[in-house]
């Protein structure tokens, strides 16, 4: 039987996404204004702003909150790595058994 593992992305990848998004607003907007999208004349400059702001907050407001959402749906599991070349775990006696022989010979009695 083969283990599966499904990956998502962590709560930190999550928040620099929205970071991301929102640089991207931050540097689209202006070439937005600049090609006429948000129209002409005082307005337009008042809708850039506002799209700006309200840019930056949706995608680092809504990329954080999804971060924080994942981590409560998240399980972790530690998956068997097939290819991993590791020594068996080491045993230990149970606490009842008599220790092991010593590699010392015994002392042997001095007559002084």
């Amino acid at each position: 039987m083969s283990a599966y593992k499904i990956s998502y992305i962590r709560s930190t990848g999550w928040t620099r996404l929205g970071l991301a998004g929102a640089v991207a607003i931050l540097f689209g907007s202006p070439m937005l204004w600049a090609l006429g999208v948000f129209g002409g004349g005082d307005d337009a400059l008042h809708r850039v702003v506002i799209f700006t702001l309200a840019g930056l907050w949706f995608f680092v407001g809504t990329f954080y909150v999804i971060g924080w959402a994942v981590q409560g749906f998240v399980v972790r599991q530690k998956v068997p790595d097939e290819d991993a070349d590791e020594a068996p775990p080491v045993r230990r006696p149970p606490p009842s058994a008599p220790p092991p022989p010593s590699s010392r010979p015994p002392a042997r009695p001095s007559g002084h």
